[in-house]
């Protein structure tokens, strides 16, 4: 009977998808005084939405040009301006839940300015002075995570594995650290690997987590396990980040605040599964909820590994 619900889900799993967070980019190349050059990237499955970009009433813009590689859409074009921008709104539209856009001035003057805007916040206002800290890396490593559907199952699930709460220090550390690690080293280019081949290994760590809690094998699951899976989990977390790039002059700054904006979205998700464990982890009705979720998220699993070891030979 576990196994006829384990394929019945399994083949309910091929109608979920899990969405690659990538966020739209629209980057402004100040050339000389309030004329910028203007390229913006966004996703190839928006091409027939594409995100409208609403600028002061004082600019105007040349005839748009269009791009694409693999992933994304560009679109070039000239931006004149009839006085700076600065302490003026841009505003974005046709951004859904799952699609931020990264703003990036470069002005020339050397200065530069970076901000986010999402579904929630759709309009940026440039501030007069430079900021100092590039805040729009932490949004989106927040985002990042918590639009990762992949990441949070996983979680989820590893939560389940984990039996105490110092055991729980343990795991969730040594899967930070790990992934820190990874992240930066992929970013950088020191350390080179497929993102599909990565997203199909993610993909497997989900598989075998949910199968663990599934048969219910181990209770103190080890931190070096976590510490594996979170090398695997790191180069996935810079895909995002190597598809949109670092377009400032802080670059170990913004690595690093894109690193805190994924931790900060972790420890957002943790604590209520961990509590909802912890105190009904001997209820017999809990207990079989845990493993209907880990089933679901087995099924899911299965076929995200599918379907993305196939895209790697397409």
């Amino acid at each position: 009977m576990k196994k006829i619900y384990f394929f019945f889900l399994l083949f309910f799993s091929f109608y979920n998808h899990s969405h690659e967070f990538n966020p739209a980019h629209l980057i402004l190349n100040e050339e000389s005084d309030f004329s910028y050059s203007v390229k913006l990237f966004y996703p190839q499955q928006y091409k027939y939405n594409s995100p409208k970009i609403f600028y002061p009433s004082n600019c105007n813009f040349s005839k748009v040009s269009k791009s694409s590689n693999i992933k994304n859409i560009i679109e070039s074009y000239k931006l004149v301006c009839a006085e700076d921008i600065k302490g003026k709104d841009i505003r974005f539209e046709n951004l859904d839940f799952l699609t931020d856009a990264l703003l990036s001035i470069n002005f020339i003057d050397g200065s530069s300015y970076e901000s986010i805007a999402g579904s929630r916040d759709l309009v940026i206002t440039i501030p007069l002075e430079q900021s100092v800290y590039p805040v729009a890396y932490f949004n989106l490593g927040f985002d990042h995570l918590l639009k990762g559907i992949d990441h949070i199952v996983f979680l989820i699930c590893l939560i389940f594995l984990v039996n105490g709460f110092i055991n729980l220090i343990k795991v969730v550390t040594a899967f930070t650290i790990a992934h820190s690690i990874t992240l930066s080293l992929s970013f950088l280019g020191i350390v080179t690997i497929s993102q599909s081949v990565i997203e199909a290994l993610i993909a497997l760590t989900i598989v075998f987590v949910a199968l663990d809690v599934v048969e219910n094998k181990n209770k103190n699951f080890p931190w070096y396990y976590a510490f594996g899976f979170g090398l695997l989990h790191g180069f996935g977390f810079s895909g995002a980040l190597s598809e949109i790039g670092i377009n400032n002059n802080e670059l170990a700054l913004s690595l690093l605040f894109f690193n805190i904006g994924i931790e900060i979205a972790q420890l957002a998700i943790i604590p209520i599964p961990f509590l909802i464990v912890y105190f009904l982890n001997n209820n017999k009705i809990f207990q079989n909820i845990q493993y209907l979720i880990a089933m679901s998220i087995g099924g899911i699993g299965v076929y995200w590994f599918i379907d993305r070891v196939v895209s790697i030979f397409q």
